[in-house]
């Protein structure tokens, strides 16, 4: 464990000294998933003894830092992590279920901003790795299916555009709310089906897309 926060550390530092700006951000997550969506419904469909259904997986939050390096050229270049958590939960009579997934992108970050025709408009085009993992809580308890852990995995690739506009704190500080969209084309995460419904291969591909919609405010602190 200390090596591993002394290399987060030396890696921050290494970021930050090259570095001309570094950015926070916190957003609202809207998201859409075919076969997480048709996982869900076909748990509801089943199960017609409950009286509230289980919501979709479509409401979150996300939370991203990236850093830009420097670079005079209105196109600049940088790295960018996000995190993203989506929640569904719901109660019955004499038991709750809840679903959560967590998704981490680790990506390539194009920044364009250009002072001198658009005053504090700018542009961010992220091509990243995705990792996701989806797993059940039952009565605030993991759930285990046939003696093991109930969890599923998902690695694949996503593409996100943001588009924000900043306003000047002081010298060296910015906030800017933003809306962005991101397509994650092929996510690959063949255990949705069986954590969300227990079935596996029967209405869900072993793969799903995951589109998503993005409204939050970014905090931007220039070299």
């Amino acid at each position: 464990m200390r090596k591993i926060v002394l290399f987060s550390f030396l890696l921050f530092r290494c970021l930050s000294s090259s570095a001309q700006e570094f950015k926070m951000d916190a957003s609202y997550a809207y998201m859409y998933s075919s076969q997480l969506d048709k996982a869900i419904q076909t748990y509801n469909f089943t199960r017609p003894e409950l009286t509230e259904k289980q919501p979709l997986l479509t409401n979150g939050i996300n939370a991203s830092v990236s850093y830009i390096f420097r670079n005079d050229k209105p196109l600049k270049h940088g790295i960018n992590l996000s995190y993203a958590y989506f929640q569904s939960w719901v109660e019955n009579k004499n038991f709750s279920n809840q679903l959560n997934l967590h998704v981490a992108n680790l990506g390539y970050l194009l920044h364009y901003e250009n002072p001198e025709k658009c005053k504090g408009f700018y542009s961010d085009l992220i091509v990243s790795a995705t990792s996701s993992l989806l797993y059940r809580v039952l009565n605030d308890e993991p759930f285990f299916y046939d003696e093991t852990l109930s969890k599923s995995f998902g690695i694949g690739g996503a593409v996100q555009l943001k588009l924000g506009y900043s306003f000047r704190l002081n010298n060296k500080c910015y906030l800017s709310p933003f809306l962005s969209v991101a397509c994650s084309p092929y996510l690959f995460s063949p255990n949705n089906e069986a954590v969300i419904n227990q079935t596996k291969g029967l209405v869900c591909r072993n793969w799903t897309e995951i589109l998503t919609a993005q409204f939050g405010l970014a905090f931007h602190v220039s070299r």
